[in-house]
């Protein structure tokens, strides 16, 4: 008869919506069981999973395996308080994620008095003593350039929205019945493309180079927990791309709109990317390298990036197989308003831009530490 698993029915005695025989809604006694305020399972694995996505690791080490074949909990005491303040918080992951950055835990700092004592009694680094630097995921990395250079757009809700993408890839031709079509058109307006990634459409046919380079999961398979590797494409990604460097000349753009002179631009500068005011050396490199930016600016006439609104295809004929050309039209780009690009800026602007990109490369810029 419908009923939970006997081996995962912690429940006991306590009585509970029985599931139904016959026609009934068996979802909703499952539901109710779910979430029943005496059952700690789904709770403790909520509250495990929220905790590994600030701080990079699990209290239990296998997020999708609470079974004998997972590892224990390292903190069991912590795991069973977190998940009956979820029940008793009426479920709120919102709730739960302030507990968690307002915590002890969560702010202690990388960086502990007694280093050697440290590493002798917690090898392992699972005692929470210190806060293991976290690389921040794709995502994180894409929107805290964004709310630095002030081009975030925040709206709530609402249809996905389709970011800019690296054009060789989103260019290319997706084969459909009778011919081809372009893989990905951005949305036109940067108020659309620059809301926050997590409203950013996913294809399942389609990966965006960005976000794939910094360890975004592939929408094939459940993702138990992001890997972050340390690769060269980051470094470069960082560096060169058209992303990258959009949001400098944006961030450039709006240091000097909000500041007077230069040692006020470079100080709310450090304010804005690493959230804390630069030191003297630091003040004085930077001026060193925007100034002879500049001078290396002055020789240069960037151009405009050009957008097509069409493209000349080649696809083979079914019946035939004989080749024929045409062009496919792209009303996405027909109506294309770019982002800040380096022709509408000056020279002086476009120096300190470098500047900006140093620091969006800057490990303390990438890593909560």
């Amino acid at each position: 008869t419908p009923a939970p698993l006997s081996a995962a029915d912690q429940l006991g005695d306590v009585q509970y919506e029985p599931f139904p025989d016959g026609r009934g809604k068996r979802r909703l006694a499952l539901a109710n069981w779910l979430t029943h305020p005496r059952n700690p399972l789904t709770a403790r694995v909520i509250a495990n999973r929220v905790w590994s996505w600030h701080f990079g690791q699990g209290l239990a080490g296998n997020p999708n395996n609470f079974g004998a074949t997972g590892s224990l909990p390292s903190h069991p005491r912590l795991l069973d308080y977190l998940a009956r303040w979820l029940i008793r918080h009426d479920w709120s992951i919102k709730a739960l994620n302030e507990l968690i950055v307002t915590s002890q835990a969560y702010r202690r700092s990388s960086r502990h008095p007694q280093p050697e004592l440290l590493a002798e009694l917690d090898p392992e680094g699972r005692s929470y003593a210190t806060f293991q630097p976290r690389r921040l995921t794709a995502e994180e990395l894409r929107d805290a350039m964004l709310w630095t250079s002030g081009e975030l757009n925040r709206q709530v809700g609402g249809i996905p929205c389709r970011p800019a993408m690296n054009s060789e890839v989103a260019l290319q031709p997706r084969q459909i019945m009778g011919g081809t079509a372009s893989v990905y058109e951005p949305d036109p307006l940067p108020h659309q493309r620059n809301r926050r990634s997590l409203y950013a459409e996913r294809n399942r046919g389609l990966r965006d180079p960005f976000f794939e380079t910094f360890n975004q999961p592939g929408p094939d398979k459940s993702c138990e927990l992001r890997e972050t590797s340390t690769v060269a494409p980051q470094a470069l990604t960082l560096m060169n791309s058209a992303d990258t460097k959009h949001r400098a000349l944006a961030f450039a753009a709006r240091l000097l709109d909000e500041t007077n002179g230069s040692r006020q631009a470079l100080l709310r500068a450090f304010r804005l990317a690493l959230g804390r005011p630069p030191s003297g050396a630091e003040v004085r490199a930077c001026q060193r390298h925007w100034e002879s930016a500049t001078q290396a600016e002055q020789a240069m006439e960037p151009e405009r990036d050009s957008f097509p609104d069409r493209i000349e295809r080649t696809v083979m004929a079914e019946k035939t197989g004989e080749p024929y050309d045409f062009w496919e039209v792209l009303p996405s780009y027909s109506q294309y308003v770019p982002d800040v690009e380096a022709a509408d800026l000056d020279a002086r602007t476009r120096g300190l831009a470098r500047v900006c990109l140093v620091l969006f490369n800057s490990n303390e810029f990438s890593y909560l530490d």
